[in-house]
């Protein structure tokens, strides 16, 4: 096989691989080491981790970086734990560190955390990028981060029409690390939580529940107006600003407007920013309260 026929194929491996190829892929294509060796020096393959090479560039991205973990942890290795459900789009934020299970013994780099011996596991391909099946990734997610991300994760399974409670259970083997927190998880998720859109709005919703506060419903349309959290026996609104989606002046110029053609139809608009719930929940728990009973008791005076 001639270099430039050999180049052709290395380009065609890696092309599915956001540009990473393992050394043993190059072996697998006949590469001689030498061959290697004369590529490494000219820049036509740089080493991205131990025996994954970046080809042609060594410009990085997620995806690379993911690829260049799976490779690196060998044959038959997948992504796994968080870093699974951050690519299945279940969760906001990947881990600090990419997780990845192998069926081989390797061992974890900095930023790489490898879960060898696991050739138990099913792969499944999302985007490409070959995964642990959703309930082995939950399992796996409940033994590694706390109960908001989990729950999220349900959430995101429900809302994406994915979540299947006895598969989920079925991965809920005895003595399984995470199988206890996935079940309390499972026994304790509200479906209403699938309809949270970011991190405020989960936040806002758990803290409705820790304050005992009626639980509204989220991302509902009223009036043709979407809106964060409404409670419909009471004609309240609550809407939450983060900074994201509400910090443009057009975005404040729609709020307003939204919130002018909510009050016209009778119903109360109330707003509130990360800081407010975050550090002032005691006031913002106290403001929702007063609001439902003040707009309860006019509504009980209308009607008598």
């Amino acid at each position: 096989m001639t270099k430039l026929r050999s180049k052709e194929r290395i380009a065609e491996v890696a092309a599915k691989q956001a540009g990473q190829i393992a050394y043993s892929q190059l072996k697998w294509l006949r590469i001689a080491p030498s061959t290697i060796a004369v590529w490494k020096s000219d820049g036509y393959l740089e080493l991205s981790l131990p025996y994954v090479f970046s080809v042609g560039h060594n410009a990085s991205s997620w995806e690379a970086d993911l690829w260049s973990a799976v490779l690196y942890a060998g044959p038959g290795a997948m992504l796994s734990h968080g870093t699974a459900a951050r690519w299945l789009g279940l969760i906001d934020f990947a881990p600090s560190a990419i997780h990845v299970s192998t069926p081989r013994q390797n061992r974890s780099l900095p930023g790489i955390h490898v879960h060898p011996r696991r050739g138990d596991l099913d792969r499944h391909f999302h985007k490409g990028i070959p995964v642990t099946s959703i309930p082995v990734m939950m399992v796996d997610l409940a033994a590694t981060s706390g109960e908001r991300v989990v729950h999220r994760a349900l959430g995101q399974l429900d809302f994406q029409k994915l979540l299947d409670v006895a598969a989920l259970l079925g991965a809920c083997r005895r003595g399984r690390q995470g199988a206890a927190a996935l079940r309390e998880a499972i026994e304790a998720y509200d479906p209403r939580r699938k309809h949270a859109n970011g991190r405020l709005e989960q936040d806002f919703y758990a803290f409705c529940e820790r304050r005992g506060l009626p639980l509204p419903l989220l991302n509902t349309y009223v009036h043709n107006i979407k809106c964060d959290a409404y409670w419909p026996h009471q004609g309240l609104v609550v809407e939450l600003d983060s900074e994201l989606g509400h910090s443009s002046p057009g975005q404040r110029r729609r709020d307003r407007r939204n919130d002018m053609v909510l009050r016209s139809h009778g119903l109360t608009v109330i707003r509130y920013d990360w800081d407010l719930v975050h550090e002032q929940p005691a006031e913002v728990c106290r403001d929702v309260l007063g609001a439902l009973a003040r707009l309860m008791a006019e509504r009980r005076l209308r009607a008598s």
